[in-house]
């Protein structure tokens, strides 16, 4: 990747006489090419060149790619520039080009067509495709497509070669329509993969960990059947935290039911804790019963001697003992471990522990077991180098973590799907924190987990920060970035964390978001939902009650208020930009206080959420179910699925000093009509108050989303 000034950008300020300014204004332009799947990109953010003068607006901007001739050879594209600046990204395939020395050609022009300054010539020597990926289907930047076979009679034994291009996991997927006897699939050493009973059809899939190299895949059958269709795709590794860590919301079924039916089909890696490892654990089978399948098991264990778990720093010894000593890499079951974790401190200790793993994946005592460690961008500092080059250089895997709340005091204040978007390719989004690493070291995107923050519970920490985002489509920008950005070319995994901290609906979303990008290689968005919710907007109050109908039961007793740190409680997560605003009632003996509005814009039969955390804005040291009450008519309740709950102020925002408590409501309806009518009292029926006469509830965090079924 080749930093560079936009030349064009400096002749703008040189063109209105300031260049002190032209020192200072200048875009930020970077180009990445990418010989395995031959891609070139450019990417330019105009940042730092507004506030321009009045005079001049930036309007287009024209990128050519050319031979040494000028001859266009990939063609030439024309952006529309937004007037405050913000990114524009370009990327080409080239496959088409042979070696050679190119050029890309960028052009800056006005509001009034005319050229600014001099055309800037960006030289690219290109030394064609890599081999290694030559006849490779490239479906997007973390799922090749390395064999496909279709409508194939198969009788007896017959075999299949492919190559892997690089360590990663294969999926394999075959569809029987007939069978004329049982039939079983092998992939290399790791027999009966997939298994088809006599007369059984259908399709079954397994994922398998495969060093680089080439492969052979055997079909058996003792009988005439007719394959559909047999696929393997390069995939990445797909880890999750954790292992029966039980969601938050009611379950259909048992944990173990639920886990089998919606989260083991779509991960190949859990994150297990050390206890579930211990002899008699109920877990235990089940943990067996993953790895007879193929499945990979962390360990996971505190980084302890580091500033981030406390006490003094370990020595290199003391690192050595205590790895050596972890059920990770001492656990015959346990595939590895994952230490918990590095955020940013220029430590000794991070060196310590750098050295250890380097010496961990040397020592033959220890074949077969891996280290991870969770991280966040700590290539900055000395001793987060140390330690991220050994993760590199030992075949070894950094989880990045990725935890991006809906709104950033400073980066992201008010979410919208353009803002949030550029936010997105910023170093405190994904993009230009990846881009980092990849000039740091060649290596790391291949060693690399994006370890996506999922976590959405109250009384947990809430990335949901915002109530009029949908944070399953925010989820969903996440992944359709790293699956398509260049950047993110050969990440080699995709991480959730972690599921005790997530809502059923949304640990559930994070495994179709696992499937659409890591296995199935999808490019376009997992949904079309909109970002920002059309059915209700400011469910803090932000704005006051505009929008809201309210019905008092006496002068003064419905009102907006602020409650200073309400947000913190709440957990919602980050420089928090929402959360300490609502609606607050005080409630009468005579009659209820009631606001109504109109949720619009719904799809009729489709299934809803509407949620709401109340408080008391007084006291909020009384662990107690509020006496409130909520309706949606032309609406079908779900009732089995909904619930009202108590819930904790965030654990470690001083939970002994404050022991404080809010509820949480959330309930799931099925639209009659496009449009339901939302009733919310402070009473705890039409006839009954139900709770303290003069209690004042603060009402926030309302909100209206679909739900995934």
């Amino acid at each position: 990747m080749i930093f560079n000034n936009l030349r064009c950008a400096v002749c703008v300020l040189l063109v209105v006489g300031s260049t002190s300014l032209a020192a200072e204004r200048r875009a930020k332009v970077k180009y990445l090419v990418l010989p395995e799947p031959a891609i070139w990109q450019i990417d330019i953010d105009f940042g730092n060149l507004t506030p321009l003068p009045a005079s001049i607006e930036l309007a287009e901007m024209h990128i050519r790619f050319v031979d040494e001739e000028g001859t266009d050879v990939l063609g030439s594209v024309t952006r529309q520039l937004s007037a405050g600046g913000g990114r524009l990204a370009v990327q080409k395939d080239a496959k088409s080009l042979t070696p050679g020395n190119y050029y890309i050609v960028t052009v800056l022009f006005d509001q009034n067509g005319q050229q600014i300054g001099a055309p800037y010539r960006h030289s690219i020597d290109w030394p064609g495709q890599a081999e290694a990926f030559r006849g490779v289907r490239i479906l997007n930047n973390v799922v090749w497509e390395l064999l496909r076979v279709e409508a194939k009679e198969v009788h007896g034994s017959e075999s299949l070669h492919f190559k892997s291009p690089k360590r990663r996991w294969a999926y394999v997927a075959a569809t029987l329509r007939d069978s004329g006897g049982p039939l079983r699939v092998t992939l290399g050493n790791h027999v009966d993969i997939i298994a088809f009973a006599d007369g059984e059809t259908g399709t079954r899939e397994a994922m398998r960990y495969l060093p680089a190299g080439e492969y052979e895949l055997t079909v058996d059958s003792d009988g005439p059947c007719h394959i559909d269709s047999l696929v393997v795709r390069s995939i990445p590794e797909i880890l999750l935290h954790e292992f029966m860590g039980g969601p938050y919301g009611k379950l259909d079924v048992s944990l173990p039911e639920y886990f089998a039916r919606y989260i083991n089909p779509h991960v190949n890696t859990f994150v297990v804790a050390p206890n579930r490892l211990a002899d008699g654990h109920v877990d235990l089978s089940l943990l067996h019963d993953w790895k007879r399948r193929g499945g990979r098991v962390l360990a996971a264990a505190p980084a302890r001697g580091t500033p981030d778990v406390g006490g003094p720093s370990f020595s290199f010894d003391q690192v050595t003992e205590y790895l050596a000593n972890s059920p990770g890499l001492s656990n015959p079951l346990a595939d590895g471990i994952i230490l918990d974790e590095f955020v940013g401190h220029n430590d000794i200790s991070y060196s310590h522990y750098g050295r250890v793993i380097r010496q961990v994946k040397q020592d033959p005592s220890y074949v077969g077991k891996h280290c991870y460690i969770y991280a966040s961008t700590i290539f900055g500092i000395t001793h987060g180098r140390t330690l991220i080059d050994s993760i590199f250089e030992s075949d070894s895997v950094m989880a990045w973590e990725r935890y991006i709340p809906t709104a950033q005091k400073n980066y992201l204040p008010e979410p919208g799907d353009t803002a949030t978007r550029d936010f997105l390719r910023t170093e405190y989004g994904l993009v230009d924190g990846a881009r980092g690493y990849r000039d740091h070291h060649p290596d790391a995107i291949e060693h690399m987990a994006v370890c996506f923050g999922s976590f959405s519970t109250p009384g947990g920490e809430m990335l949901n920060t915002t109530p009029r985002v949908n944070h399953k489509v925010f989820l969903d920008m996440q992944f359709n970035i790293v699956a398509n950005e260049p950047t993110f070319w050969g990440t080699y995994g995709l991480m959730g964390y972690h599921t005790s901290y997530t809502d059923d609906e949304t640990l559930r979303w994070i495994c179709q978001l696992f499937r659409h990008y890591g296995i199935e290689g999808n490019t376009v968005p997992a949904t079309d939902d909109p970002y920002v919710s059309p059915h209700l907007t400011d469910g803090d109050f932000k704005k006051g009650t505009e929008g809201w109908e309210l019905a008092a039961a006496e002068a003064g007793s419905i009102r907006t208020d602020s409650k200073p740190g309400l947000a913190n409680l709440q957990g919602r997560y980050g420089r928090r930009v929402d959360g300490d605003t609502g609606l607050v009632t005080r409630r009468s003996a005579s009659k209820p206080n009631t606001i109504r509005r109109t949720i619009g814009n719904l799809e009729p039969g489709r299934l809803y959420t509407f949620r709401m955390l109340t408080c008391d804005f007084e006291d909020m040291s009384k662990r107690e179910l509020h006496a409130v009450s909520y309706t949606l008519e032309n609406t079908t309740s779900i009732p089995e699925k909904s619930f009202s709950a108590i819930i904790p102020s965030l654990s470690f925002v001083y939970i002994d000093k404050h022991k404080t408590w809010s509820n949480y409501h959330w309930h799931l309806f099925r639209a009659n009509a496009e449009t339901a009518t939302l009733t919310i009292t402070d009473w705890k029926s039409d006839s009954e108050p139900g709770g303290p006469v003069d209690q004042q509830l603060l009402l926030n965090f309302i909100q209206v989303h679909p739900y995934f079924e």
